[in-house]
This record gives C-alpha cells, structure tokens and sequence, in this order.
C-alpha cells in the first residue's frame, strides 16, 4: 500500500513538472514572437494628409454627394412647409420646388394607376375614350422619375448658387427621416473609411497585412499552445482526481487496517507509523529536492529570457541606428539631387535666354541677308546687263570693222580691177599704133 501511495506521489509530481515547463515555453514563445512596436501605433496611417490630387478628388465627390444627399432628404421636409420657407429661399428655388412637388404627384398617381387594368385618361373629338396599355403607363412612370430626377437636379443646382439657402435648411436637419438619417451616417463612415484607406500607401497596407498575419498566426500558434495546455491541465487534473480517489480508498483501507491491526498489536502499529514517518520525511525531503531543482530551473530560464531580451533590444537598436543612418543618407542625397537640379535649371534657362537672344540676332541676321541678296541680285543683274550691252557693242564693233574691211578689200579690188582694165586698153591702144605705123 505505501509503495503504491509513493508511486502515485511521483507521478502527480511529473505531472506538475511538465505543465510548469510548459507554461514557461510559453511565456519564452509569446516574449519572443510578440510584436516589438505597439500594434495600435503600427496600424494608425503615417499620414494625417492626403498626398495626391487624385485622393483629394475622391474624398470632395463624397463630401459632395454626402451635401447633395442632407439636401435631398430636407425637400420633402420643405415641399410641405414651402410657404414657410418660400421667402428665405427665393423665388428661382420656390418655382423648382413647386415643379418638384406637381412632377411627384403626377408620380405617385402614376404609380397608383400602373396596376389598374383600364384608365380613362382622355376624350377625343367622337366622343370616345382612349385607354393606356400597362407599356404606355410603365413608360409614363419612367418618363416621369426622369423628370423627377432632373427636377431634383435643377434644385441642388440652384441650393449651390444660394449660400443663405443651405444655411436655412441646415437648421431643420431633425425634420430627416431615420432611414436617411442611417444613409448619411454610412455614407460619413464610408468616406472616413476611404479616407483612412487613401492616407495609406500601397507598401504601408502591404507592411499592416504582413503584421496583421503575423499577429494572426502567432495568435492561432498561442491558441494552439493554450489549448494544448489546457487539454494537459485537464489530463492532469483527472489523473490528479483519480490519485486522489485511489489515495482516498488506500487511506479507507489503511483505516480498516490500522483498525484490525490495533486489535492485534499496539507495537506494530507503532512500526508502521515508523515506517510511515520515514516514508513520508524521504517523500518529503525528494520534494524539496525536485523544487529546488525546478526553482533553479525557473531562474535559469528567467536569466536567459532576460539576456535574450537584452540582445533582442540591442539588435533593434542597431537596426535603429542603421535605418536612421540610411534615412539621412537617401535624405543628403535627395537634398544634393535637388541642387543639382537646380543648378541645372538655371543653367538650361540662361541656356534658353542665350538662345533667345541668339535666336533674335539671327532673325535681324537673316533679314539683313535677305536685304543683301536683293541688293547682290540686283546688282548681279546689272553687271550682266552691262555685260551683254558691252558684247553686243564688241560684236556690233567687231562686225562693223569686218564689214569696213571687207569694204576696204572690195574696194580696193575694184581700184586693182579697173587699174588693170585701164592698163589692158592702154596696151591695146599701143599694139595699136605699133600695126599701123607697120603697115
């Protein structure tokens, strides 16, 4: 019986032994897991801006539709009251009312007489009724939301060009019904919701979702830890009840033997609680033994927890140090790429007022050669005019001077010829004489 009750003792130990390593695991896998910044402070925007014109855009078509949907709520409000509010509004908005409130009735009666099988609507000249098909209706209903849109268009037109308008309506914003009361706070939400989407940047929701998974995933493995935890805490407890339950019938037999023992001996019950103290004092003394031993356990896990924190905090801080490092160095770069840059831009504007200049210059250049080239035209003209006179004066002379000689040569000819002619009559005449004195 006493061995039995030992053994169960050394059990339940064990059992409390593993489920304080386990509770320390733990701990060790939440410190080391858990996020080093603030989740909240990781999930807020970085920015309290909004950086492009696009998001900017975005959020004052909400805003505008959230003014134009507080507008169109009040005017049944002021359809109803339009004589109170007729002065404050002005005429132009009075009249877009009223058409607003004619078009809605004709509407509604429209609707009421869509599902009605026949409908006298007008008399001709015979005398006979014309009756709508349910197409013809069905169109009149569409026909009329159209107007009805439109009139409803034309009055928001108008509220924005009137100031003191919105103002007076704005003071009956209880006069809203809790449907269109619920549509402008989703539509608040929705745009609050969007602007809170737009303050972020892709990389930035890229960073949350990565934390958000990571904060899921170490909670799933928490929650995979807690109930692996709990399950052994529940196994222990009913290994523990049923030790006890063991314990309590051992106890009930020891009872009824330590009963018919002392009706037996006084001396060997005496042994027995002997033997029982002893049991007890070495059950005891292992006890004290193991939580001494689980005590050191726990400080020397207690120390490498904190040495492991030290080093984590370390390790953050260089990482620190060497974003801040990079960051200033990106922001010397930047501020270096903006002065070139600037350099550069004044470079390339004095490099366009040159050319300007230049540009001006060679415009008076190319007039002032333009008025050269007339002029060497002109005078090249003249020189070739001149030329050609002064040829034709040359061939003019030299033909005249060839016809002289020509002149010349012909007549001296005919001088040669009749000086020849004279000559041969002269001898003639002497052959003549000659004969006749012969004779």
């Amino acid at each position: 019986m006493a061995t039995e009750a030992i053994e169960q003792h050394q059990k339940e130990a064990m059992n409390v032994e593993t489920i304080s390593r386990r509770m320390i695991d733990y701990d060790l896998i939440t410190q080391r897991g858990g996020p080093k910044a603030d989740a909240l402070q990781i999930l807020e925007p970085f920015r309290r801006k909004l950086a492009s014109i696009e998001a900017e855009r975005i959020i004052s078509v909400i805003e505008k539709t959230i003014e134009n949907l507080e507008r169109v709520t009040l005017l049944p409000h002021i359809a109803d009251n339009l004589s109170r509010f007729s002065v404050a509004i002005g005429l132009e908005l009075t009249c877009a009312l009223r058409e607003y409130i004619r078009i809605e009735q004709h509407l509604h009666f429209a609707i009421s007489k869509l599902n009605e099988e026949e409908s006298p609507e007008e008399e001709n000249q015979d005398g006979k009724h014309k009756v709508k098909t349910k197409e013809e209706r069905v169109n009149d209903v569409k026909q009329l939301k159209q107007a009805l849109g439109s009139s409803v268009k034309s009055i928001l037109r108008l509220f924005q060009g009137n100031p003191s308008a919105c103002q007076v309506i704005q003071v009956e914003c209880k006069a809203r019904k809790p449907p269109c009361v619920s549509l402008i706070l989703a539509l608040m939400k929705l745009k609050d919701l969007v602007f809170g989407k737009l303050l972020v940047s892709p990389t930035e929701d890229k960073q949350k979702s990565e934390f958000v998974e990571n904060i899921i995933l170490q909670d799933k493995q928490n929650v995979e830890i807690i109930a692996t935890l709990e399950a052994e805490l529940a196994a222990a407890i009913q290994d523990k009840e049923n030790e006890m339950l063991k314990k309590n019938e051992i106890i009930r037999k020891l009872k009824n033997n330590l009963l018919q023992l002392d009706l037996f001996s006084e001396d060997y019950i005496r042994q027995i609680k002997q033997d029982a103290e002893k049991q007890q004092q070495a059950d005891q003394k292992d006890s004290e033994g193991r939580v001494v031993k689980l005590q050191e356990e726990i400080s020397q896990l207690r120390t490498q927890l904190n040495n492991l924190i030290t080093e984590h905090r370390s390790s953050e801080q260089a990482l620190r140090r060497r974003k801040f490092k990079t960051e200033t160095e990106i922001e010397n770069w930047i501020q270096k790429y903006d002065a070139d840059m600037q350099e550069k831009q004044d470079e390339y504007e004095q490099l366009v007022k040159i050319n300007k200049d230049e540009g001006v210059l060679l415009f008076e250049l190319e007039q002032k050669i333009e008025l050269l080239e007339l002029e060497y035209i002109q005078i090249v003209e003249d020189r070739k005019r001149k030329a050609e006179e002064k040829a034709a004066k040359d061939e003019q002379i030299y033909l005249m001077g060839r016809a002289a000689v020509m002149i010349q040569a012909f007549w001296k000819g005919y001088k040669v010829r009749q000086l020849m002619k004279s000559l041969k009559k002269k001898k003639k005449k002497k052959k003549g004489k000659g004969k006749k004195k012969k004779s």
